[in-house]
């Protein structure tokens, strides 16, 4: 499933970035993605695209829309692997 929160539209990518886990047959995977802006600029908005489209689940953790920071914990289901392309977006300065 992907996860979309706040907006691109006229915002600026500051990263972009593919996480990838590979599969573990009857495990589930759990995994966190932090990103941290170096230049303190505000997030306006997050994507994390499923590139398999599978049932994996994406949820913020941690900061996010209007802070500087964001944490994601992906989670696949029993023995599927993530491939994730997270966006992370802020204003057009």
């Amino acid at each position: 499933k992907d996860l979309v929160l706040g907006s691109r539209v006229n915002n600026l990518p500051i990263s972009t970035e593919k996480v990838v886990y590979n599969k573990i047959p009857l495990i589930r995977r759990d995994k966190d993605y932090t990103y941290t802006d170096p230049k303190r600029r505000i997030i306006k908005g997050i994507i994390a695209r499923d590139l398999s489209r599978t049932d994996a689940e994406v949820t913020v953790t941690d900061g996010g829309v209007g802070d500087t920071y964001v944490k994601l914990h992906l989670r696949s289901q029993r023995g599927v692997g993530l491939n994730y392309l997270i966006l992370i977006f802020t204003d057009n300065k």
